[in-house]
């Protein structure tokens, strides 16, 4: 038996909003592409990480809920998932991608970061069935957390249908918090 996937495709009322798969523009710096030392063994100036959960964003009557622990330098263990009515989505897979950037209009702290949007992408399962495809943004807007924060997450079937589409929206409830990473392992 095929796999169903239904597609959701969010807009926001009032206007055009940024969509996962457009370009974050930022003067910021970027981090997480080619970390300048190994982070399994030392501490690198400028790695983070993201945690995030709770109840995320309700437009209409699609709540889409998500949890997370992901690493700008994609070497450590990450987890995402992400639930909307009838489906289930979570990473089973290192991420493939990530971008973290330092945008200078946002303020992610308390606590102290190293950056405050993080861009990735990972290959997980939906409802069960492998190869399926994330891209995301998720931007850590300050404390109380969830009132500022943002997420956008594009999600697609095995076979290529987008099956989740949420432009860069508000999150209803929760909280996304960049951190700087811990330090992980010991000496070579």
């Amino acid at each position: 038996m095929r796999p169903r996937f239904s597609l959701v495709s969010l807009a926001l009322a009032g206007g055009v909003a940024l969509s996962c798969s457009e370009p974050v523009t930022t003067t910021g710096p970027s981090f997480g592409r080619a970390p300048a030392c190994d982070p399994k063994y030392e501490k690198c100036d400028g790695d983070g990480r993201m945690t995030g959960g709770g109840s995320s964003i309700t437009i209409g009557d699609v709540r889409i809920t998500k949890g997370l622990t992901i690493h700008c330098d994609i070497v450590l263990s990450n987890n995402v998932e992400v639930n909307w009515p009838g489906n289930k989505w979570h990473l089973d897979k290192p991420l493939t991608g990530a971008e973290c950037i330092d945008d200078p209009a946002i303020s992610p702290e308390p606590p102290a970061a190293p950056f405050d949007t993080f861009i990735g992408d990972g290959i997980g399962r939906l409802n069960g069935v492998d190869g399926s495809a994330i891209h995301f943004t998720f931007v850590d807007a300050g404390e109380p957390g969830g009132k500022n924060d943002k997420a956008a997450i594009r999600i697609t079937a095995p076979d290529g249908t987008v099956v989740l589409d949420l432009p860069l929206t508000p999150i209803s409830g929760g909280n996304l918090q960049a951190h700087y990473d811990q330090p992980h392992g010991g000496n070579p």
